[in-house]
């Protein structure tokens, strides 16, 4: 819960703040295309490799259009995360624009310390990047295999895919902040453990909103900056006396 207010509260910060709408402009530009690209690649595959035509019989009909269905809705789930993960290895200085800008807002002095920092090293920022792309995508691999599942594998594909989705999101709008921490895969790995509860919260409506098709995409800045929130109402937060 603590993960999901700081998603509201961020997300009308970054709708109410100026600088924060003239910085995301760019991420935004840059992500759109990319979202679009892969949810157009994605349903046109989807379409394709389940197709329905005059000689397939009614139960098959039905099969493939509920396997279509849950294909095109782990499509919208995965899209946003991977132009995410792809804009945030090509073009790592957008997010952290945002990032930064919207912690000026929330908390002026953390801001400046996070700025100062020299942050991980470019070769070792693009493997830990690639690393955290290629977990998620296993792990959709996994969940699209668990929707192939007869009659509970409609609904259980898609759940897992969006509790990924949601954990993914929130990893993946964190990284500038924990490019500054100078965090290693593993750092990240049990960072990620330790916040998961909070993660999933606060990514969870972000995903479902930038899973939208075209509306979507517009959404990945105000989401950059309302990770500021989640960093200091409740990842470092001081812990309840």
């Amino acid at each position: 819960m603590a993960g999901l207010s700081a998603a509201w509260s961020g997300l009308r910060l970054s709708l109410g703040s100026s600088e924060l709408r003239r910085t995301y402009v760019q991420l935004v530009a840059a992500l759109f295309v990319v979202a679009g690209l892969l949810d157009a690649a994605g349903i046109w595959a989807v379409l394709h490799y389940t197709p329905i035509d005059g000689d397939t019989s009614w139960w098959a009909t039905i099969a493939l259009w509920i396997a279509r269905i849950a294909g095109i809705v782990l499509v919208l789930l995965v899209a946003p995360l991977l132009s995410l993960a792809a804009v945030n290895l090509v073009f790592p200085f957008l997010g952290e624009r945002v990032f930064i800008a919207a912690m000026r807002v929330v908390d002026p002095a953390r801001a400046a310390q996070l700025e100062a920092m020299p942050g991980t090293p470019m070769a070792s920022a693009v493997v830990v990047a690639v690393a955290r792309l290629m977990l998620f995508f296993g792990m959709s691999v996994l969940a699209f295999l668990m929707s192939l599942i007869p009659v509970v594998g409609q609904v259980l594909g898609p759940v897992f895919q969006g509790y990924l989705s949601a954990r993914g999101l929130a990893w993946e709008l964190l990284d500038p902040y924990l490019d500054k921490l100078q965090l290693d895969m593993g750092q990240q790995r049990k960072f990620v453990a330790t916040h998961r509860a909070a993660l999933v919260g606060f990514g969870l409506p972000l995903i479902f909103l930038m899973a939208i098709p075209l509306v979507g995409p517009l959404m990945f800045g105000l989401a950059q900056g309302a990770v500021a929130k989640l960093v200091v109402e409740v990842i470092e937060a001081p812990p309840a006396s």
